[in-house]
């Protein structure tokens, strides 16, 4: 078998050639189906005192905007025939559990400390969700954030065991999707890894049907420590049409009716960094919120990564962007523990989730 692996440069070009910064762009643009706006109220990322270990953005449902949005325009009504009648619809249908979970973990050299905290978080966070839920109808897709597969030093070493990972497959040869950014992670190889493939099948994700849910995250959120930490990259393609349609290597992940929580988890990805991403904070929001027609509510975000306190410049991207989404957890990523962290993370999830209503 071959040593050498094809690289990924020139797919990655492609996928990502749509979403060229635009020197000229002054600000972020909402699709023309918008629902909400983008809050421009949150811009500083900074947030509660100066010895917080965090910074935590949320808003409530969408309810209170939109029925003092109603109220503002009523005032210029005039009924001809007394008030209309005052129907009672009941409360919003909520997602009912139907949630599709997009993990960014990124590949720096630093992060298996990282990733050995949310994989030990993991398990109760999914139980807290889907004990809310009578139809638990989640899917769990987990992307990285370096372009190429594999592991440089261990691909030297092939066909003989690699030096740091002695079960690293030599005589398995990467599909167009691993070496796709953005797409699903089926097999984690190198070090700090399993070596193995961690899902059966056609889907490049979890699904509510699959057997262990969180022993599948485990082997999938374990993504090595080698690579670049294009996180910005990975967030654009997973969003894109491309990758979601039918033949996609994430067909069927994004679906219109459900809610879509975006969880990463890495450094910064501050313009200018070596192995960084394209684009600006905008067009990484513009991805996401039209990738779900423009339905802020309909999006959860939460970022583990730098301290973002008192950071405005729209170089530290994550920080820039994180708080613009309504319903947002903006977290350190150096935190001892993430258990309380996803706490927090599933009631907000839930909370939007009960007041989201599928377009």
């Amino acid at each position: 078998m071959p040593s050498a692996r094809p690289g990924s440069a020139l797919a990655l070009a492609g996928l990502l050639a749509c979403n060229e910064p635009n020197d000229n762009a002054s600000g972020f643009t909402t699709p023309p189906v918008t629902t909400a706006p983008v809050s421009t109220t949150s811009g500083d990322a900074s947030s509660g005192s100066s010895g917080s270990s965090s910074t935590t953005t949320s808003a409530g449902s969408s309810g209170d905007s939109d029925s003092s949005a109603a109220a503002s325009s009523s005032t210029t009504m005039v009924w001809d025939m007394g008030p209309p009648p005052d129907f009672d619809t009941g409360p919003p249908i909520g997602c009912q559990g139907k949630i599709d979970f997009l993990f960014i973990i990124s590949r720096h050299g630093f992060m298996k400390p990282h990733q050995d905290k949310l994989i030990a978080a993991f398990p109760q966070f999914i139980e807290t969700i889907q004990g809310q839920f009578s139809d638990f109808d989640v899917q769990i897709l987990v992307t990285d954030t370096e372009p190429e597969w594999g592991s440089p030093a261990c691909d030297d070493d092939c066909p003989d065991p690699c030096v740091e990972a002695p079960d690293y497959p030599c005589d398995y040869w990467p599909t167009t999707c691993d070496t796709t950014m953005g797409a699903g992670v089926v097999m984690n190889v190198g070090q700090y890894t399993t070596n193995t493939p961690c899902l059966d099948g056609p889907r490049r994700y979890i699904t509510a049907d699959t057997p262990d849910i969180s022993a599948t995250f485990e082997c999938l959120a374990r993504v090595g420590t080698v690579g670049y930490n294009q996180i910005g990259n990975a967030l654009v393609a997973a969003m894109s049409p491309k990758l979601n349609k039918v033949g996609g290597c994430n067909e069927g992940f994004v679906r219109d009716d459900a809610l879509l929580m975006v969880t990463v988890i890495g450094p910064g990805d501050t313009t200018g960094l070596p192995g960084g991403s394209t684009g600006t904070w905008q067009e990484w929001m513009q991805a996401v919120v039209g990738r779900k027609s423009g339905d802020l509510d309909a999006i959860v975000m939460l970022a583990l990564t730098d301290d973002c306190t008192g950071l405005t410049d729209p170089d530290y991207r994550l920080c820039r962007m994180v708080p613009e989404f309504p319903h947002s957890m903006l977290e350190l990523l150096t935190s001892p523990d993430y258990g309380s962290i996803f706490k927090d993370a599933a009631a907000l999830a839930i909370e939007t989730c009960n007041s989201f209503v599928p377009g």
